[in-house]
C-alpha cells in the first residue's frame, strides 16, 4: 500500500487566513494527504518542524507577512522545510488557474490538530540561547498582531528577559496596521517613543508572520537587515563559524555592507532578491549566513535552520549584546556607514498590468539620463513588484545626498504612473540609510 503523505500547515493572525486555510486543507485531504495543522505560528516554525520531525512530506504557511489585511497568500515548503522552487510554483499556479484534470483520485483523508507543536519551535528557540548570558536591559517587542503573538513573548519570558510587549492582541483586522518591522522601517520614531515611554534600551519589531525583524536603539537609530548582518558576521567569523568568510546578500543590500565587511576580510555574494534565493545559496554551498535589508535573515548554523527567522535573529542579537554588557547595537559594527539610498514603492493598482521598464516607452532613455547625472551612482534599479501591486525603484550612491536620490527617483516614478494611467496615486520613497519616509518637501 502506498503511504500516506502529511502536510504541516499553519497560519498568521488574519481573519482571512483561517478561511484560506481551511480551503487548503480540503483540498489537501480530498487528495488523499493527511494534514497537521499547527495553528498560529511564524514561518519559521513551519520550516523548523518539518526538518526537525522528519515525518513531513512539505508544508505550507498560509500569510502574507508584512502586507496589509486585504493581502494573503501561501508560502510552500518541501520536505527540506525550503521554499518550493520557481517552477513548482508556476506548475502550481497553472494547475490552478487551468483547467486541467487533476492526476489522482479523491480519496479522502485526514485533518489533526496539533498545536502543542509550536512549543517544540519555542523551547529549540530557548534551548539555543539558554547557556549564554542574559541580557539585563529592558527591550520592547512589536508582535504586529500577528503570529508571533503569544510565542515571542513566551520565549522572553522563559529566557527571563525583561520586556515590554507592544502590538500583541490580533483581531484577525489589525495584523501589520500601523505595527511590525515595515512600520518601524518606514517610522523608527514610533518605537523610540516607546522605548523612551518604557524605559527600554532597545526596541524589536517584527512582521505578521515573524519572518522579518529590525531593531532601533534608545537613541532611535533604526537597524535593519542590512546592519544585522553586519552584527552576526562579525560575531560568527570571531567564533570561526562563519563558513568560507561568506555572507549572501541581494541586489537591494546596501553597497556600505559590502565595502565594511571586506576590511573584516569577509566576503560577500550576491544572489536574486527573495529569501529563498539566499536559502538555496546556503544550503547548496553550506554557508552559514545570509539575508535582505528588509530584515530576512538567515543563520544556517546548522540543518534546522533555513528560511527567515525574526524571532531567531532577535534571540542572536540579544545574546551577542548579552555577551559584552556594556555594549550597545553600535558598538557591534564599529565604524559602519550605510551608503546613501532610496528606495521608492510607486503604487499602480489592482487589476492593471505591471509592464517592464523596456515595455514604457522612453523610461529606459529616462533611465540613461538619471546615470549620467549621478556620476557616483552604484546600484539602481528599477523594475514591476513580483507581489504587490506596485513599482520598485532604488538608487544609491556613493556620497550624494539621498535628498537629491529622492528628486530624481520621484521624477521616475511619475514618469511611470502617467504611462500607466495613476497620476496622484502614493508614491512612497524610504530613506534607506537612516529609516523613514522622505516627504516632498524635504527635497
Amino acid at each position: 500500500m502506498t503511504p500516506i503523505p502529511t502536510f504541516l500547515i499553519g497560519a498568521d493572525t488574519r481573519e482571512s487566513s483561517h478561511r484560506l486555510k481551511a480551503a487548503l486543507v480540503e483540498g489537501l485531504t480530498r487528495g488523499g494527504v493527511r494534514v497537521v495543522d499547527a495553528g498560529i505560528l511564524p514561518t519559521a516554525a513551519i520550516s523548523y518542524l518539518i526538518i526537525r520531525k522528519g515525518s513531513f512530506a512539505g508544508g505550507a504557511m498560509v500569510s502574507a507577512s508584512h502586507n496589509p489585511i486585504v493581502e494573503n497568500g501561501i508560502k510552500v515548503f518541501n520536505h527540506r522545510g525550503v521554499k518550493v522552487s520557481d517552477e513548482t510554483e508556476h506548475l502550481i499556479e497553472n494547475l490552478f488557474f487551468g483547467d486541467t484534470v487533476l492526476p489522482f483520485e479523491i480519496r479522502p483523508a485526514v485533518m489533526a490538530e496539533q498545536p502543542e507543536l509550536i512549543q517544540h519551535y519555542a523551547l529549540a528557540l530557548v534551548r539555543e540561547v539558554m547557556t549564554r548570558e542574559r541580557l539585563q536591559s529592558r527591550v520592547l517587542i512589536d508582535c504586529a498582531h500577528g503570529a508571533v503573538s503569544q510565542i515571542g513573548p513566551l520565549v522572553l519570558e522563559k529566557l527571563r528577559i525583561p520586556h515590554t510587549v507592544l502590538n500583541a492582541s490580533p483581531d484577525g483586522t489589525n495584523i501589520n496596521r500601523d505595527a511590525g518591522s515595515e512600520h518601524v522601517r518606514a517610522n523608527p520614531g514610533f518605537l523610540a517613543q516607546e522605548l523612551q515611554r518604557y524605559g527600554a534600551s532597545l526596541g524589536i519589531a517584527l512582521d505578521g508572520d515573524a519572518d522579518r525583524a529590525v531593531f532601533v536603539d534608545e537613541n532611535g537609530r533604526l537597524y535593519d537587515g542590512d546592519l544585522v548582518l553586519a552584527m552576526l558576521a562579525l560575531k560568527l567569523r570571531a567564533e570561526r563559524r562563519l563558513q568560507q568568510d561568506t555572507v549572501i546578500i541581494t541586489p537591494m543590500s546596501n553597497s556600505g555592507l559590502a565595502h565594511y565587511l571586506r576590511r573584516y576580510g569577509i566576503i560577500t555574494r550576491i544572489v536574486q532578491n527573495g529569501d529563498k534565493y539566499i536559502t538555496k545559496a546556503l544550503v547548496e554551498d553550506d554557508l552559514t549566513l545570509g539575508g535582505e535589508e528588509i530584515g530576512h535573515i538567515i543563520a544556517h548554523t546548522d540543518s534546522f535552520h533555513v528560511t527567515g527567522d525574526g524571532l531567531r535573529t532577535a534571540l542572536l542579537v540579544l545574546a551577542a549584546l548579552a555577551e559584552s554588557p556594556d555594549a550597545t547595537l553600535r558598538d557591534l559594527i564599529p565604524g559602519m556607514r550605510k551608503w546613501p539610498q532610496v528606495k521608492a514603492s510607486v503604487w499602480i493598482g489592482h487589476g492593471t498590468p505591471l509592464p517592464q521598464a523596456c515595455d514604457i516607452p522612453g523610461l529606459l532613455t529616462l533611465l540613461d539620463q538619471t546615470r549620467s547625472a549621478i556620476t557616483d551612482l552604484v546600484s539602481f534599479e528599477c523594475r514591476p513588484a513580483s507581489t504587490e501591486p506596485v513599482y520598485r525603484i532604488m538608487l544609491e550612491a556613493r556620497r550624494t545626498d539621498t535628498a537629491v536620490l529622492a528628486q530624481y527617483t520621484r521624477g521616475i516614478a511619475e514618469y511611470i504612473q502617467q504611462h500607466i494611467g495613476r497620476v496622484g496615486s502614493p508614491i512612497s520613497i524610504l530613506n534607506c540609510t537612516v529609516g523613514g519616509y522622505l516627504h516632498e518637501e524635504q527635497f
